[in-house]
């Protein structure tokens, strides 16, 4: 890890620019070649720290040679000039926790990494904004005036708050030679005058006063390696950073990242390498250095920027990336407060990241060009994204991660039975007779309680058949329940998965779901997709006492109407189990006439909520989800696919015959439901969740079920 901080400190770049009297510098780090990447451990064998710059002073730069120099480390040096990316780094001035970043953003821009001198007299907090701002303008002075450059800046916890400063600071300088195309915060310090750090850090570098000048720095001011033992500063120093860290996933790779490059063989030598990582605390940020930063560089920031009459003008694309955990700074509640007060500004939140959060998690160079900064104009060059047709599965691993974390636990617990139907209504266990061809298919189903067998159902055909069925979600479910809370725009990772994801819409759209709507339908049929119906909706997935597996369907045919219009198969959906999982304490029309005002306000809500049914008013729809406590144990699933219905000689303009398909589709759930129920009591396992449980743990699988026989022909 030491040679890592060497390579930010003296090397990782092909050019360094000395900035006069601050001990600053900037260093441009070229692309790399794919074979040099680093692969997945980018941090410790990226590319960019084979690059050995040539030195420049900012006193006497050339910086038209300098951007000749740059053209031909470009891989396409005829093409227009990429946007200039600026990284500012956090307090140990070098940004060691960004340097898996590097090779994929030097691919795509022209980038620059700050690092400030930790020798040398430390510059003061305006001293470093104008450093910056300086090189900004120095540094593309030759730009030609009717295409200035576009340089984007990215700050990463400290630099992040400094970010904010020089943004300010440009806005005011009157220049056509450079544009600010955005500014990236990442875990931002703005929020350090919420912490008790300015509190804590003198009693952490007090303890620089235990240890001799000689136990730290030699004769010629060189940290000192004869003394092998950490000291006390670096220890405690280095156990304060490790409490920040949430995940132990996150720990294991920062542990590996320390140890790394060495050869451990000997618990000796493992030792010897922990106290090392230890001794780099003290080696690469002493204690009088860190206190200088923290007392003097992190207040006079936040007074500085945190003036809200400047930020609310402090008009700049804006991304905050956020680590949900971060336990050094109030990162995810700092977010939407910059979300709220900066005019263009979007937060991605990174679930369960702390503040090192620039991992192998986040891939920063696709989170840029993902967001509304748009850095290279695709979006603007492009149509709108089309949820419909450009929805993608996500990679496989992501899949698999999902199905893990969220679906595999609710089987485990339902035990579900999958069964499916040929042409001539023969049962078998298993997905293998659902149809699958090159026409759309429509699956019809029964909504169940809570809709909480969805995962089960497309995970299941997923698995199985390779059949990728979207939803079609209600309103509130596509869109989230705060309408009426003043939001904060969130971007999300292309492919994004966290096991504190609370908000499972975020999941059914991950996974292809879209807005429930007269067109979104028709267009997935229309593309030849599968769609995932339920026509009864809400009513049936918030059914009330006494109505357990009872359709609510409208009398209208229009979903037969339009699969026939592109001649879809359409397959029915019986499904039992969620109704027996909990007891319905209380359902809608009880909870509505409840006193002292609460039956008026659920009322209320009810009716701001969007109506699923495209013809019909939002308080036509009752949007009330009952009161019901779970039981210890849930009933086994039970899951049919019926007799499919062949729409390819259906004309949709005969009414009669699209009605008589309708009832046919709706009987068949009907019939599938009342077909599992009563198989169902011919299985042992069924409701006796504790036997159930008992079978898996005993044999490692689930328990068998009912013979195919009790499933009667449809």
């Amino acid at each position: 890890m030491r040679s890592v901080y060497s390579d930010l400190e003296n090397g990782g770049g092909s050019i360094k620019v000395r900035m006069a009297n601050v001990g600053a510098s900037f260093t441009y780090v070229a692309p790399s070649l794919p074979s040099s990447s680093g692969g997945p451990n980018k941090q410790i064998f990226g590319g960019w720290r084979n690059q050995v710059p040539t030195l420049y002073d900012s006193t006497t730069i050339d910086w038209n040679e300098v951007q000749s120099d740059i053209v031909e480390t470009q891989p396409h040096s005829g093409a227009e000039a990429p946007p200039m990316l600026i990284y500012l780094p956090g307090l140990d001035g070098l940004g060691i926790s960004a340097t898996a970043q590097f090779d994929d953003l030097a691919s795509t821009f022209e980038l620059w990494r700050m690092t400030v001198d930790k020798s040398t007299a430390q510059p003061s907090f305006s001293q470093l904004v104008s450093t910056v701002v300086k090189f900004v303008k120095d540094s593309t002075n030759n730009a030609d005036a009717e295409t200035p450059r576009e340089v984007i800046l990215v700050g990463e916890s400290f630099g992040g708050l400094l970010t904010c400063a020089v943004a300010m600071a440009l806005k005011n300088v009157k220049s056509n030679k450079f544009s600010l195309k955005g500014m990236t915060l990442v875990n931002p310090a703005t929020s350090f005058d919420e912490t008790n750090w300015e509190q804590f850090v003198p009693l952490l570098t007090s303890l620089r006063y235990l240890e001799s000048q000689e136990d730290i720095v030699d004769s010629s001011g060189n940290f000192n390696f004869v003394n092998e033992l950490p000291t006390p500063y670096s220890v405690l120093g280095g156990m304060a950073l490790a409490a920040t860290i949430p995940d132990g996933n996150q720990f294991s790779s920062i542990l590996e990242f320390i140890l790394g490059t060495a050869k451990l063989s000997t618990n000796e030598q493992m030792l010897a390498a922990s106290a090392d990582g230890f001794r780099l605390l003290a080696e690469y940020l002493p204690a009088s250095v860190l206190e200088t930063r923290v007392l003097q560089w992190l207040p006079v920031g936040t007074s500085v920027v945190n003036n809200v009459e400047r930020l609310t003008k402090l008009d700049v694309p804006t991304l905050v990336i956020a680590g949900n955990d971060d336990n050094m700074l109030p990162t995810k509640e700092e977010a939407n407060r910059l979300g709220k007060l900066l005019p263009d500004c979007v937060k991605m939140e990174v679930s369960g990241a702390g503040h090192f959060v620039l991992d192998a998690r986040v891939n920063l160079t696709e989170v840029l060009i993902d967001s509304h900064i748009d850095p290279l104009d695709i979006q603007k060059n492009s149509p709108p994204y089309d949820p419909v047709r450009d929805w993608k599965l996500p990679p496989d691993d992501v899949v698999r991660a999902v199905v893990e974390k969220r679906v595999n636990p609710t089987k485990k617990r339902a035990s579900p039975v999958f069964f499916s139907t040929d042409a001539t209504g023969q049962r078998r266990l298993g997905l293998s007779l659902v149809p699958t061809n090159d026409r759309p298919l429509l699956i019809v189903g029964n909504h169940q309680l809570f809709g909480q067998d969805l995962g089960m159902i497309i995970s299941q055909l997923l698995e199985d058949r390779n059949i990728v069925a979207r939803g079609l979600a209600h309103p509130t479910v596509a869109e989230g329940l705060l309408r009426g809370e003043q939001e904060v725009r969130t971007q999300r990772r292309r492919y994004e998965f966290g096991e504190d994801v609370r908000f499972e819409g975020d999941l059914f759209q991950m996974f292809g779901a879209v807005k429930v709507s007269p067109r979104n339908f028709f267009r997935l049929l229309q593309t030849s997709q599968t769609a995932l119906l339920f026509p009864g909706g809400v009513k049936e997935a918030l059914h009330g006492k006494g109505d357990d597996y009872k359709l609510f369907w409208p009398e209208k045919t229009d979903f037969v109407r339009i699969a026939a219009k592109f001649n879809a198969t359409i397959v029915p959906l019986s499904a039992i189990g969620a109704a027996d999982s909990a007891d319905i304490v209380a359902d809608a029309n009880e909870l509505l006439n409840l006193p002292f005002g609460i039956g008026e306000n659920l009322s209320n809500f009810s009716k701001s909520t969007v109506s699923a049914s495209f013809d019909a008013k939002d308080d036509d729809e009752t949007f009330i989800p009952p009161l019901a406590v779970p039981k210890p144990f849930p009933a086994r699933h039970y899951f049919l696919f019926g007799r499919s219905f062949d729409t390819t000689l259906l004309d949709p303009n005969n009414k009669d015959e699209c009605q008589r398909i309708y009832r046919g589709v709706k009987n068949e759930v009907e019939e599938g439901i009342d077909a599992l129920l009563s198989a169902r009591k011919d299985d042992p396992y069924a409701l006796d969740g504790v036997k159930r449980s008992s079978y898996q743990r005993l044999f490692g699988k689930d328990p068998p079920t009912f013979p195919l026989s009790s499933l009667p022909k449809s």
